[in-house]
């Protein structure tokens, strides 16, 4: 059971949102609040950067 809470934000969040939202967790967790908001602002860079890097790429394709 508790390795299944380890892998839980893996399996839910993807390979690049999970491992960034357990760092926020876990850096919370062990009182690293600088750390934590370090993985939260990378979190929402990539929640915001990759969509819109795609659809970039995406519209580019178009004739």
């Amino acid at each position: 059971m508790t390795a299944l809470k380890r892998v839980a934000p893996f399996l839910v969040f993807g390979p690049i949102s999970g491992p960034l939202l357990a760092g926020v967790v876990y850096s919370l967790k062990d009182g690293r609040p600088v750390v934590a908001s370090l993985y939260a602002a990378a979190l929402a860079g990539a929640a915001i950067l990759i969509p819109l890097m795609t659809a970039k790429l995406g519209l580019g394709l178009l004739p």
